[in-house]
């Protein structure tokens, strides 16, 4: 997720990988960005986290299903309605899944990067979705701007700039309280990269053109996948 590592010298956690060469190419690259990931996981890792993420994901759709029309068919599974608790349920669930999977599946060296990283897409995912939430909310009991799209546009697009960069600040200090390590920076390259994560706060806030395109439909599938990020991060 958010994945700009600073050069601050601080206790070196990457001192093992400063011996590869270019070493900082990698870091700055779209696809270290986007995954978090150094070596490249085998076949067999890949199908297990893949696995785990997507039965993750299934679980709480089933729920929200059930809950609200009965499950009578499975594709009941595409009609769950969305607000802030299933974004912020199926989320949880994507991202523990992969993880969960991924330590399980992989070396013992790499279950804090994975946890961490977990963290990360965690909080990179329901923060912003929270900040959206809460501004809609306020803005729905306000009878003077709650007929207002300028109002609601503004509060949505304060919300997500405000949103990834909160997210980054809490998972640093969640996964290096003690501040051993460098943090990791949130940039305009990380947020491009990781836009996808922003689609449950705009389902939350209930863009026009997101219902209109069933947009949320995506949720599961997005999650998913970011839970399979994180499993496979090393």
């Amino acid at each position: 997720m958010i994945s700009s590592v600073s050069n601050k010298p601080k206790h070196s956690v990457f001192s093992s990988f400063q011996e590869i060469s270019h070493t900082g190419n990698v870091y700055s690259t779209l696809k270290y960005k986007r995954n978090h990931r150094i070596e490249e996981p085998d076949l067999k890792k890949k199908v297990i986290v893949a696995s785990g993420s997507i039965a993750a994901t299934l679980l709480p759709m089933i729920y929200f299903a059930k809950k609200q029309n009965g499950l009578k068919k499975i594709t009941d599974l595409v009609k769950v309605k969305y607000e802030l608790p299933q974004v912020i349920g199926l989320s949880t669930a994507s991202i523990l899944g992969g993880v969960v999977t991924g330590i399980a599946a992989d070396n013992k060296s790499n279950k804090k990067r994975k946890i961490q990283e977990g963290v990360f897409q965690f909080m990179n995912a329901t923060i912003p979705t929270l900040l959206v939430g809460g501004a809609m909310k306020l803005i729905e009991d306000n009878v003077k701007y709650k007929e207002s799209k300028k109002v609601k546009v503004a509060a949505i697009v304060t919300s997500l700039i405000a949103g990834m960069p909160l997210a980054a600040f809490i998972s640093n200090i969640i996964n290096d309280p003690k501040d051993k390590e460098p943090d990791r920076k949130l940039t305009l390259k990380d947020s491009v990269i990781n836009m996808d994560d922003a689609l449950g706060a705009l389902v939350v806030a209930k863009i026009p053109l997101v219902e209109h395109l069933h947009l949320d439909k995506l949720m599961p599938a997005i999650f998913a996948w970011c839970g399979y990020r994180a499993g496979q991060s090393n």
